[in-house]
């Protein structure tokens, strides 16, 4: 994909940049420390061989802050005051870091070294990725690596769309057009064609971004269009306002500042998977021991409230459809069929007593526990359905058995029952598309006072 293609070129000289304005900036701090006005009633620091040993260590550390911080992603990069800001963060953590280091390991060095590298590095560096900034401009005007965006819908929502994206022209980004209807001209504006032609229309403009920004386009005709595409490389997203409920998330933005839902199949990297199932480890056992006393005395209450088993054990589908067993507190009467739909009311009759206390402290949830432990499920993530409503999926809903089920996630903390799960596929593909460690701690976070205050369940 040429996008894509575009990003890892403009990374690998942003950070080749960066490499040499470090090297740069720290020559120069030498220089004047030892030659220039600051070596006034001071001493002679160490030769310079002894900072090139450690050198390659502290450009390491400053590339890892520089990545952390979001200066080699695009949305970071938009205006150069912001981009500048950033740099000052982020140099000033990488002093502050190296200090530490020093300080622990008995490291000597000079302190007007660094301070005077932390000055020039704000410069150096500002000025070099200026430089590439200028570059991308120069290359976009030329039409190299242009991001080429198609929007679905001539009205006001895709206007604002194209005004907003227009802004970052220098970026590359380039309107193609408009679909609209029967591909009629409105407003004024450049129409390609209706939506019978996306197909057609995505190939001859080597479209990357395609927005659906009209909202009389339902999510199941959005989602069976791009199921149905036979392009791969182009990435979908629907102009969405849900996500301002969420607004602690700090990734839900993407370089064009639009609130959007991306429904582009991601691939999780291998160290996020690694640390999202080494978290589940730390996090359930733990828990696990802590609740044990509580699991005898809820599994009192169940026997003593009404009769039949404690543990209520069903099937469900897994990742990449592949059935496990779930465990539960029971809820429900005895007699009750195993595999229904869910209660859906506070006052359905096939609820227990106790177990409607549990449900509403989503206590009942607590022997997932052993199912994140032995691997089929995680902590977080979409939740696991039953076969018979999988067996009923169409081919883009399977995407939700493309993770693991999670005992919460998204759909949990933004309205949970309140709000029925066919109407919240989009929360599971945001999740999908968005996985990351820290996204994982924010639904963690707000999952503690729906548990506390049982908002949604039932």
């Amino acid at each position: 994909m040429i996008l894509k293609r575009k990003a890892s070129i403009i990374i690998a000289f942003l950070i080749f940049s960066d490499i040499i304005a470090t090297v740069i900036a720290f020559l120069f701090a030498y220089y004047l420390r030892n030659f220039g006005p600051f070596r006034v009633f001071l001493y002679e620091v160490q030769p310079l061989s002894v900072y090139f040993k450690a050198l390659p260590f502290a450009i390491l550390l400053l590339i890892a802050i520089f990545y952390a911080r979001g200066l080699y992603k695009p949305k970071q990069r938009l205006t150069t005051l912001g981009e500048l800001f950033l740099v000052f963060q982020s140099l000033t953590l990488w002093v502050l870091f190296i200090m530490s280091g020093s300080y622990l390991v008995k490291y000597d060095y000079s302190r007007i070294i660094v301070i005077l590298f932390w000055t020039l590095g704000i410069i150096f560096l500002s000025a070099g990725r200026w430089l590439i900034g200028k570059i991308e401009g120069y290359l976009a005007r030329k039409g190299i690596f242009t991001t080429n965006i198609l929007i679905v819908g001539a009205g006001r929502p895709g206007r604002t769309i194209a005004d907003q994206l227009s802004r970052y022209a220098k970026q590359g980004f380039r309107i193609v057009g408009f679909i609209d209807g029967n591909g009629i001209d409105r407003n004024g504006l450049n129409t390609v064609g209706g939506l019978n032609d996306l197909y057609e229309i995505i190939k001859k403009f080597n479209v990357d971004y395609v927005y659906f920004a009209n909202p009389q386009i339902s999510y199941e005709q959005i989602l069976n269009l791009v199921h149905e595409c036979p392009i791969t490389a182009v990435e979908f997203k629907i102009a969405s306002n849900i996500f301002p409920l969420i607004n602690e998330i700090n990734d839900l933005r993407d370089i064009e500042t639009i609130p959007s839902l991306s429904i582009q199949k991601a691939t999780p990297s291998l160290p996020y998977l690694a640390l999202k199932r080494t978290m589940d480890i730390i996090l359930s056992f733990p828990l696990l021991l802590i609740t044990l006393p509580l699991w005898i005395i809820i599994a009192l209450l169940i026997k003593i409230d009404s009769s039949g088993k404690i543990l209520l054990t069903q099937t469900r589908i897994g990742k990449n459809g592949m059935p496990f067993t779930i465990y539960k507190f029971r809820t429900m009467q005895e007699d009750t069929p195993l595999y229904q739909t869910a209660p859906l009311e506070k006052l359905d009759s096939r609820i227990t007593k106790i177990g409607k206390i549990l449900r509403k402290t989503s206590l009942d949830e607590l022997p997932q526990l052993i199912n994140v432990l032995k691997g089929d499920m995680s902590i977080v993530g979409p939740r696991p359905e039953m076969p018979f409503i999988v067996e009923n999926y169409s081919s883009w809903q399977k995407r939700r058995l493309s993770v693991k089920p999670g005992i919460t996630g998204l759909w949990q903390i933004l309205g949970r029952k309140d709000i029925p799960l066919s109407d919240n596929l989009e929360y599971d593909f945001y999740y999908i598309n968005n996985q990351s460690i820290l996204l994982d701690i924010i639904i963690l976070i707000k999952t503690i006072p729906n548990v506390l205050f049982g908002k949604g369940a039932f």
